[in-house]
């Protein structure tokens, strides 16, 4: 018999997590309401009822009385942040919708969600009833048993959900379950404010718990502990760990009237519901709750997708004649979408296990290959699909093509007429709208819940190659990505079309992949020897920075914990009053908060400046130093980025897997890394091509001030310029200070930078900063004027655009949040110009390889970073080159400002710059 599951949801935790998931870009609807937390708990309930189908469901919350354990200790859960008044505000709009879903919520004053948690458990699991406790706390890991789990939802799309049993709760905590309370006892919880045992942490209790088996077990032998220190603390602290145990034992007695019928997940009303995710502008979420309610009510599909999932036509195709059957189709049609299914993500060897492909909606036909039972060649089906994928008569259409097409291309089937990538034709239609992968698109515009990967190939240590697996069993799901990519196609085309976007997507973004295709195949080359060096040589530093910061501290303490290092600066040393500023808050689990963005507040402190650059230090030697060689792909002896155009907001490429773009170029170590970047072959130089102060010169544009304009027309240095008008001094008397200034300025405009961020930047009073802001302004009038007219336009439209049209919709500009609105309109000021530059270096990397191919040229870009590109160039093509690239680039688009671009030439990255 099936074992029925009891879900028990810890209300609070995921409230939490859900509004600080969004923390950095809050979702705010044209209300101004913050949304996030709804959103967020939202997705995750919906999940937990798709995967896992409860049969019994119940969500708990903590409430604001004390509890007994108040009693106990006065100090307890003391340390604890207040909860934000704007996460507070959006608490009854989270229960209000909870309600309308019917689903069943419980608190009690006086205990805590964990203990009302524990009473359900114990109550009512059983050999017949399984129960999973949704929560991310250690102290519910004192429940699990053979019928009680602890869950958590995946946090990535493609990860299976985390269930911990006895044997995953010793794996993940080092005890067992039983053993849970008398580890937290010792160790205490800084969370809760729980004190343990000083000096004892998580890995000595682990070790006293091996030892020793119990927390009492340890006292009653306590003068048998080995080392001196830790029986002195032990005896020392006995109370504080008795009273430990005390706190964190789970209450399994809180006085709740109910029995497991009222526990049962029920429907709701559908009417009801969908009025309050419309006023929280939920829309895209509206057919997802109804697939949640169809699955409720005991249909696990929609009428309308089970009729969709019974009239498609999906084949495999799997003999010869089944083959040439399908040849006769394809060569009378002018477009396909196609999916490969393959072995590995790795496009250099992956193994293609089959190809769908769809012509028509609902219809879809999937060659087996390379599975265990395939009986066709693989050999043999690409030559004979290779006249169709290379055809520029045919058109190509696919979700995220690229990767699909490179794999193709490993196998000598170039495609060409790439026509529509629906990934990037979501991502252009709305950039803000999170993920643009086939499940979340399917679900968004077609209403439709795609077969999960999972369900085919299994998840962890369990998980096949779809090479390993029958064509019969992955045939469905592969046909369904063709079929579904060609349903898209039709609906964004349509949409893109509707937002006067199709220019951007047909001659930028569509042609810009095979660009990029080129790219990524071609790698970089690295000097090892001369990273070898700079790890050795960074580790020394390294070495020296941390002996530093150990004698401005006074003593030795763990730099990479944050507990200890929030200590040391702010209960010990005090440097907040030594600097006369506020001391920062505490994090959720009542730590000082010592991120980067904190402790430059503090960088005029010798302690926090040094800890800052050992933390730089530390992650180029973690991020690049030691982790690029271990990235050289054994089949090309190169690193090979992937970028990406779908996720940046404001169109600039990305580049992962490594990210390229982010090595710093300022510092000497930086510099130094860029050496590392040499030619793949003898005789080839690398050409560094870099659009100079691209975004000032549209800004000069798109604001239209003639004051800016003029400055660049004459190719005057603009930061002397502006420095000579704001200082009201003559050009050749403006000294580097000034000129340093002016620059910060000029920059901080686009970005939105306030009078404060200004002082702060160039250590002046801010009514100097102030100053000089109102004497920018003067200046260069058209560019207030062009941030005023563009905030409007925003908050009128809910969008911004640049140049060639790219939206970006700002829904948090009409936030009542000051702090978010703010930030929102500093974005659409930044937008316009941002955009508009990853625009025109798109547009010049389409131009140059077109003219590379035109001019049978054999140099290849190589990288593109922010406004620069990369080429790695034969010396006898290096004129050639450098004056075609100069001329694409400053080609591009046409301002009213002329482009600008420097060349350089060297054996290295660093000697090109």
């Amino acid at each position: 018999m099936q074992k029925k599951k009891l879900f028990l949801i810890d209300g609070s935790a995921i409230f939490y997590r859900s509004y600080f998931a969004f923390i950095r870009n809050p979702l705010i609807n044209s209300k101004g309401e913050n949304t996030s937390a709804t959103f967020g708990f939202l997705n995750t309930l919906f999940k937990i009822i798709e995967d896992e189908k409860p049969d019994y469901l119940a969500i708990i919350f903590d409430t604001k009385e004390p509890t007994f354990r108040h009693k106990l200790y006065k100090q307890y859960k003391a340390t604890r942040e207040k909860m934000p008044e704007e996460m507070a505000e959006t608490f009854p709009r989270l229960i209000q919708t909870l309600d309308s879903l019917s689903m069943n919520r419980f608190d009690m004053a006086g205990f805590e969600a964990d203990d009302i948690i524990a009473t359900i458990a114990e109550k009512y699991a059983s050999a017949s009833l399984q129960v999973y406790i949704v929560s991310g706390d250690k102290d519910l890991a004192q429940l699990v048993n053979d019928n009680i789990f602890l869950f958590a939802v995946a946090r990535k799309s493609g990860e299976g959900n985390e269930i911990l049993d006895r044997d995953g709760v010793k794996n993940k905590y080092g005890v067992y379950p039983e053993a849970i309370r008398d580890w937290l006892a010792l160790m205490g919880d800084k969370s809760d404010n729980v004190p343990g045992v000083l000096s004892v942490g998580e890995k000595t209790a682990i070790k006293l718990l091996e030892n020793y088996d119990s927390l009492e077990e340890i006292y009653n032998r306590v003068d048998t502990v080995q080392k001196e220190k830790l029986r002195e603390a032990l005896i020392m602290h006995k109370d504080n760990a008795f009273l430990s145990y005390e706190l964190v034992t789970l209450e399994k007695n809180v006085p709740l009237a109910i029995d497991l019928s009222s526990l049962k997940l029920r429907s709701w009303e559908t009417a009801k519901i969908n009025n309050i995710l419309k006023e929280m502008e939920f829309n895209r979420l509206l057919n997802r709750t109804e697939q949640i309610r169809q699955i409720i009510s005991g249909d696990e599909e929609p009428a309308a997708q089970k009729l969709s999932r019974n009239v498609v036509s999906y084949k495999l195709v799997e003999t010869e004649d089944e083959f040439k059957a399908l040849l006769e189709i394809i060569k009378d049609k002018n477009e396909f979408a196609f999916d490969l299914e393959t072995d590995s993500l790795d496009t250099f060897t992956a193994k293609i296990a089959g190809i769908a492909i769809s012509f028509r909606e609902n219809e879809a036909f999937y060659i087996s290959v390379g599975h265990v039972d395939s009986r066709l060649a693989a050999g043999m089906v690409l030559d004979q699909l290779k006249p169709y994928f290379t055809s520029e008569l045919i058109k190509k259409t696919g979700q995220n093509i690229k990767f699909d097409s490179m794999i193709l291309h490993q196998h000598q089937v170039p495609v060409n007429n790439i026509h529509f990538d629906t990934m990037i034709g979501s991502y252009l239609v709305d950039s803000s709208a999170g993920h643009h992968n086939l499940d979340d698109l399917a679900s968004r515009y077609l209403d439709y819940r795609m077969i999960p990967i999972e369900d085919i190939i299994g998840s962890g240590k369990t998980q096949k190659k779809m090479t390993d697996l029958p064509g019969e069993m992955v045939y469905t799901y592969a046909c369904e990505d063709a079929d579904i990519a060609f349903r898209l196609k039709q609906i964004l085309e349509k949409k893109l079309a509707e937002l006067e976007l199709e220019p951007l997507f047909y001659t930028i973004e569509m042609p810009l992949i095979a660009v990029l295709m080129e790219m990524e195949e071609q790698g970089v080359t690295l000097d090892l020897a001369l990273l070898k060096q700079l790890e050795h040589q960074l580790e020394s530093d390294i070495g020296t920075l941390g002996a530093r910061i150990f004698t401005l501290a006074g003593e030795e303490f763990n730099i990479n914990s944050p507990l200890q290092l929030g200590t040391i600066l702010f209960d010990k040393m005090e440097i907040h009053k030594e600097l006369n500023i506020r001391k920062p808050g505490r994090t959720k689990t009542g730590q000082y908060a010592t991120s980067e963005q904190v402790l430059e507040r503090y960088r005029r402190h010798p302690l926090p400046d040094t800890i800052l650059e050992y933390r730089h230090l530390n992650k180029l030697l973690n991020t690049y130093i030691t982790a690029l060689p271990k990235l050289i792909h054994p089949k090309t002896g190169k690193v090979h980025t992937s970028f990406n155009q779908t996720i940046a907001a404001t169109g600039r490429l990305s580049s992962i897997n490594p990210n390229l773009q982010n090595i710093p170029i300022r510092t000497e170590i930086g510099k130094e890394m860029r050496k590392a970047f040499i030619p793949s072959r003898k005789g080839s130089l690398i050409v560094s091509a870099d659009y100079s102060q691209i975004e000032l010169r549209l800004m000069a544009h798109l604001s239209g001030d003639k004051n800016m304009q003029e400055s660049f027309i004459q190719d005057k240095d603009i930061h002397a310029s502006t420095a000579a008008q704001i200082f009201n001094a003559k050009l050749d008397e403006i000294d580097q200070d000034q000129r340093r200034k002016a620059k910060t300025i000029n920059f901080g405009i686009i970005y939105g930078m306030s009078k404060y961020g200004l002082s702060n930047r160039l250590g002046i009073p801010v009514a100097e900063a102030e100053a000089f802001i109102l004497d920018y302004f003067a200046t260069y009038p058209n560019i207030q004027e062009f941030m005023r007219h563009t905030i409007a336009y925003a908050r009128e439209h809910g969008y911004v655009k640049t140049i060639m049209g790219r939206r970006r919709y700002l829904p948090q500009i009409s936030s009542g949040n000051r702090q978010i609105r703010e930030f929102a309109e500093r974005t659409s000021i930044n937008t316009p110009i941002q955009g508009s530059a990853a625009d025109l270096i798109k547009k010049a990397m389409i131009d140059i390889h077109r003219v590379f191919i035109a001019k049978s040229i054999t140099a290849k870009m190589i990288l593109q970073v922010h406004d620069e590109l990369v080429f790695e160039v034969p010396e006898k093509e290096l004129l050639l080159v450098k004056r075609e690239v100069k001329r694409c680039m400053e080609e591009a688009i046409t301002l009213t400002v002329p482009l600008k671009v420097d060349i350089g030439v060297g054996s290295n990255w660093l000697e090109a710059h």
